[in-house]
């Protein structure tokens, strides 16, 4: 599903013109990147949760200029599903 698809369904669902559904939206990302950098997990009930991990930062030097490179810290989130999906197809 792309954002622009996205941003319809949620429009459609909840009610919304575009202009809400997309603050919707923007609220939605504003938290969880702050809760990511709070290494706080955000669950949604019967479906699964988001737990965040840090990165630490690090430093690299280019190989071709000598240049000696900080990378910050970088935060990611994966997706822990709480729901089994069994496959009736599997041999």
């Amino acid at each position: 599903m792309t954002h622009k698809e996205f941003m319809s369904e949620v429009q459609k669902l909840s009610g919304t013109d575009r202009q809400q559904a997309a603050m919707m939206l923007s609220a939605l990302e504003h938290l969880m990147a702050d809760e990511a950098i709070a290494l706080n997990p955000i669950e949604f009930e019967g479906l699964g949760a988001f737990i965040s991990s840090k990165h630490p930062e690090y430093i690299q030097e280019d190989s071709h200029t000598g240049a000696v490179v900080l990378y910050p810290p970088r935060y990611s989130y994966r997706f822990q599903s709480f729901v089994e999906i069994e496959n009736d197809d599997q041999h």
